[in-house]
């Protein structure tokens, strides 16, 4: 079965099946009807810092294939991905302006009490590389937090640990009153990923709507 099931796919490729079917969060997530691994990874950075109350407004930035959208509100991603029972998707690059007015559509002009991103790009294998391009989405998700959350607001990103990643925490303690990193124990152990978790946001910056354009 398992010989069957991987041919014709590179060792790579291979490799990351064998370890799914083999992996215990995966599993985990499988057998509670989860999406993804993610949606665990956010149960627990919630159960730690509280950031998802019941009627809360939540962006999900980066949502596809919807693991942390099950209980979020509005959810963004590049991709096509299977609706979620009262979420609001919205497909495209919220770099543009007009995709960020379908978002302010969809939020109805309110503020999100939470913006949440699990974004993360196409990695190559390089680590300089893809830790470098993790960065650069941090920094745009922290500029959808200056145009789309509230103050006192809430804000979690997924980011690589990095030469830049200490750069970028000390970015969230200009604009937020507390913020903390967390490596969920669901992550994969070998995995540098981790998230910062940022909580009393201080406030919109106007100025920011352009950086995105300019930040490709």
């Amino acid at each position: 079965m398992v010989i069957k099931s991987l041919k014709g796919k590179s060792n790579a490729s291979a490799r990351w099946v064998r370890r799914q079917w083999n992996d215990p969060v995966v599993k985990q997530a499988k057998r509670e009807g989860l999406r993804s691994r993610a949606a665990l990874k956010l149960r627990e950075i919630n159960d730690r810092y509280q950031l998802l109350r019941r009627g809360d407004v939540v962006l999900d930035l980066g949502a596809a294939p919807g693991g942390w959208t099950q209980p979020t509100v509005v959810a963004i991603d590049l991709k096509h991905f299977d609706p979620v029972e009262g979420a609001i998707t919205v497909v495209g690059d919220f770099r543009q302006t007009e995709v960020r007015k379908q978002l302010s559509e969809a939020l109805r002009g309110r503020k999100a009490d939470v913006i949440l991103s699990d974004m993360a790009p196409s990695f190559s294998g390089n680590f300089l590389t893809d830790s470098q391009q993790q960065l650069r989405l941090c920094h745009n998700a922290l500029k959808m937090a200056e145009l789309f959350l509230r103050s006192g607001g809430y804000f979690a990103t997924k980011i690589l640990r990095c030469d830049g990643s200490e750069e970028f925490r000390a970015d969230l303690k200009e604009v937020f009153d507390m913020v903390k990193a967390m490596k969920p124990q669901s992550s994969r152990p070998e995995s540098t990923e981790m998230f910062m978790v940022a909580k009393g946001f201080k406030g919109a910056n106007n100025d920011k709507d352009s950086s995105l354009e300019r930040n490709r």
